[in-house]
């Protein structure tokens, strides 16, 4: 199974739901600043890299984790990514789809904008990890959700 994590740039939530995935992030407490500050991709996609699907890693079960930015086009892309999907015969229960920007709050909207959008990279990425923290048993309930689906898909 393929498991997409996407948001709007690929620089925060989807990056910090694939590394909950992944097990880079703890399941049993918040992580601290450093930690999420580290983990790989963290606030360092470019607004060009916007729409490209980047290969983050397997999980504990073999399935392949990416990351994606949708910018504001998220309906649009996935409409595409289904089409294609349909096109070449790939059943659509294979390949998962995880809004990742439903978890966000508006202190990584703000982080994001000052980080990625104006280049005040220092206190932007620190607001935007705040939020994250704030919002991180969303994030985490969203990813167990996804590793309870695939358990089940995984018994089929």
């Amino acid at each position: 199974m393929i498991v997409l994590y996407h948001c709007y740039g690929a620089a925060h939530s989807s990056v910090l739901s694939a590394a909950i995935h992944l097990g880079l992030l703890a399941e049993d407490r918040i992580p601290d600043i450093k930690e999420i500050r580290e983990i790989p991709f963290f606030d360092r996609k470019k607004s060009e890299e916007i729409g490209i699907p980047f290969f983050y890693g397997y999980d504990k079960r073999g399935n392949k984790i990416y990351i994606q930015g949708m910018g504001g086009s998220d309906k649009i892309v996935i409409g595409l990514l289904q089409d294609i999907m349909e096109l070449y015969g790939i059943p659509e229960r294979e390949v998962l789809l995880v809004n990742a920007l439903e978890n966000v709050n508006i202190l990584v909207r703000i982080g994001g904008f000052l980080s990625r959008r104006l280049g005040l990279i220092f206190p932007g990425r620190v607001i935007s990890i705040i939020g994250l923290q704030l919002a991180y048993p969303k994030f985490l309930a969203t990813v167990l959700r996804v590793k309870e689906y695939i358990a089940k898909f995984c018994e089929m």
